[in-house]
C-alpha cells in the first residue's frame, strides 16, 4: 500500500508541477504581450512628442517673424511721427 501511496503522491507532484509550469508560461506570455503594448504606447507617445516639438518650432518661428514685423511697423510709426511733428 505504501508503494501505491508513493505513486499517487508522485503523480500528484508531477501534475502540480505541470500545472504551475503552465501557469508560469501563461504569465510570461501575458507579460510579453504587455511589454509589446507598452513599447507601442511609447512609440506613439514619442511620435506625438516629435509632432509637438515641430509645432512649437513653427510657432516660435512665426512669433519671431511677427516680432520683426512689429519692430518694422514701430520704426515706421516713429518715423512718421517725426515727420508730422517736425515738417521740413
Amino acid at each position: 500500500m505504501a508503494s501505491g501511496e508513493s505513486q499517487k503522491h508522485l503523480l500528484s507532484l508531477i501534475r502540480n508541477f505541470a500545472s504551475e509550469k503552465s501557469q508560469e508560461e501563461l504569465r510570461v506570455s501575458d507579460l510579453k504581450k504587455r511589454l509589446l503594448e507598452l513599447e507601442n504606447d511609447l512609440n506613439v507617445a514619442n511620435a506625438n512628442l516629435d509632432g509637438a516639438k515641430r509645432s512649437r518650432e513653427m510657432a516660435e518661428q512665426e512669433l519671431r517673424g511677427s516680432q520683426v514685423q512689429l519692430s518694422m511697423i514701430d520704426a515706421s510709426i516713429q518715423a512718421q511721427e517725426v515727420l508730422i511733428t517736425h515738417p521740413f
